[in-house]
């Protein structure tokens, strides 16, 4: 079972990511951690940025709202680690995780 955390990280926001990122990897002890984004959060996986790279590297399956991702015109243009998911798979995230950790 894994362990999802929900965000719409502001993109720009480094010391937020950072504690997110290293909050996953103390989660991570011996699991594994998602980190869906929404709203304004999936500029965070926008290809080439600082901020894909860095989630990108930490214990993070990656995946973002499709209908986020496409309302910012942001389609093809995440780094290859993003999964976009629609609203079933969110859903089937939050009941398949063995908590869920929000606000982050």
């Amino acid at each position: 079972m894994a362990i999802l955390m929900i965000s719409a990280l502001p993109p720009g926001d480094g010391e937020r990511r950072a504690r997110l990122v290293s909050l996953a990897r103390d989660l991570a002890d011996g699991g594994s951690v998602q980190l869906l984004l929404y709203g304004d959060g999936v500029f965070n996986l926008v290809a080439g940025s600082r901020a894909a790279g860095e989630l990108a590297a930490g214990p993070l399956e990656l995946y973002a709202v499709a209908d986020d991702v496409a309302a910012r015109g942001l389609d093809g243009r995440l780094i290859p680690e993003a999964r976009p998911v629609d609203y079933d798979r969110v859903v089937q995230l939050v009941l398949e995780a063995e908590r869920t950790v929000t606000g982050v």
